[in-house]
């Protein structure tokens, strides 16, 4: 016994001994790993910028043609083509279309038919029917927009969305290169209310959660296209500003605006992004940032400073 005592005795001694060896030599361990990651997040950092910038080359050069974009000078060039185009809309205000939150955006949604809803005259041989209406706005005055001027946004914006009546089904259409025209008309804040946007607003309630619907009536949309100023706008071709971003979308994008009161636009802000039954509520933020022109040339029907010239043209 006294044996086993003190041998307990001395592996407690040579214990007591060790520990300052061993907490030294975590110590210089715990300082080496640190050292090690502090002199690793740099370049961690530089291999993370550099694989996003590889990510956004590679995402232009496999889909050079997204929306939204911005609407520079030095990009666009007046076209002479498009200084007297001429826009037929026969938008059916009598009709009862859906309200849907599509969790992504609102979306007005109209009933499937062959009626010709528009006809533009740089286009002489396509005729469109509308399909739905996109609206999109932001937590500003000027981040709502998807496409911005200049690198200025505004309140928010109406995308209408139209067929070409040649292909059966929007489905169809977004798969052909002449397949979708798309009309983009600018919201600017404003004092008052816009009239024609009451039954819109007042269907909302019902429309609250991603996955809802209702219907809205007596909404005239034809109000909404600002026709006497139309006549200034940009062309170019893009994609849908919405999974899955297709490629096939011909834009017409609006120069003038039309009102929506701040009122109004508080209504929106708050949709959700979440169903009803998600145990986390999200807003919904229905704006695409916008993406890269690449090789794109934009085609204006007005002429502006600092204007690119247009191919073939000696002006």
């Amino acid at each position: 016994m006294a044996f086993l005592g003190q041998l307990q005795s001395k592996l407690q001694e040579i214990k007591m001994q060790a520990m300052p060896q061993v907490s030294a030599v975590l110590e210089q361990a715990n300082q080496a790993t640190s050292k090690a990651r502090q002199n690793l997040m740099p370049v961690l950092s530089k291999c993370g910028q550099q694989l996003d910038t590889l990510g956004k080359i590679l995402q232009a050069n496999v889909n050079p043609k997204q929306s939204p974009i911005d609407l520079v000078p030095a990009n666009t060039a007046f076209d002479p083509a498009l200084e007297k185009a001429s826009f037929e809309f026969h938008y059916d205000d009598t009709s009862q279309p859906v309200l849907q939150n599509q969790g992504n955006c609102l979306t007005i949604k109209y009933p499937e038919s062959d009626s010709i809803d528009l006809k533009v005259s740089f286009l002489p041989d396509e005729q469109y029917h509308l399909e739905r209406i996109d609206l999109h706005w932001g937590s500003e005055p000027m981040n709502g927009s998807e496409h911005t001027v200049g690198g200025v946004g505004y309140a928010g914006e109406l995308h209408f969305v139209h067929r070409n009546v040649k292909q059966s089904s929007l489905t169809e259409a977004l798969k052909q290169p002449d397949g979708v025209l798309a009309v983009a008309v600018f919201f600017n804040e404003s004092h008052e209310d816009n009239a024609t946007l009451v039954p819109l607003n007042n269907a909302l309630a019902n429309v609250s959660f991603r996955g809802t619907e209702c219907a809205v009536h007596a909404l005239r949309i034809s109000q909404l296209v600002p026709v006497e100023k139309n006549k200034e706008f940009w062309l170019y071709d893009g994609s849908e500003t919405v999974e899955p971003f297709r490629e096939t979308v011909k834009w017409i994008v609006c120069r003038s605006a039309v009102p929506i009161s701040s009122a109004q636009l508080e209504k929106l802000r708050q949709l959700r992004k979440s169903r009803a039954e998600d145990e986390v509520e999200q807003t919904m933020q229905p704006i695409r940032p916008v993406q890269p022109l690449n090789s794109r040339l934009v085609r204006s029907s007005f002429k502006s400073v600092a204007q690119a010239e247009l191919p073939g043209t000696n002006e």
